[in-house]
């Protein structure tokens, strides 16, 4: 695989939140299990203060935003520096979706870590899906 051929996961940032704890739990998985080759994690504040390399990540790869709350701070970040989002996640629904719910934002307990499983393995089909795999 080249370096071009990858996807950017941006992942919410939500510290104090379980939904935002969801979120970087499912970007890590895939970045480091699922699609290690295929992906790169761009994480938000570097974003924001224009560090690279994830100030180019932004603009060189297709995106995958995963948003944990009605904020959409990853959605909104990518498309403010110019990303183009491919492909966007909202917590909140998958947490409908699969009837699992985080715990803490500290501790997101078993269905929490269940639910960021199941949002990882989309998210690495979302992957497959853009890179034509």
């Amino acid at each position: 695989m080249s370096e071009e051929e990858k996807v950017a996961v941006v992942a919410c940032a939500g510290m104090d939140k379980p939904l935002g704890s969801v979120a970087r739990a499912c970007a890590f998985k895939v970045v480091e299990e699922l699609k290690p080759e295929d992906s790169v994690l761009v994480c938000i504040l570097p974003l924001i203060a224009g560090v690279k390399p994830h100030s180019e990540w932004i603009k060189k790869y297709p995106i995958i935003t995963i948003d944990g709350c009605a904020e959409r701070c990853a959605t909104k970040m990518t498309a403010k520096n110019g990303g183009k989002i491919r492909g966007r996640i909202f917590i909140p629904q998958s947490v409908q979706k699969h009837g699992l719910k985080p715990k803490t934002s500290a501790d997101i307990g078993p269905e929490g870590e269940k639910l960021a499983k199941k949002i990882a393995d989309e998210t690495a089909f979302l992957i497959d899906k853009i890179l034509r795999k």
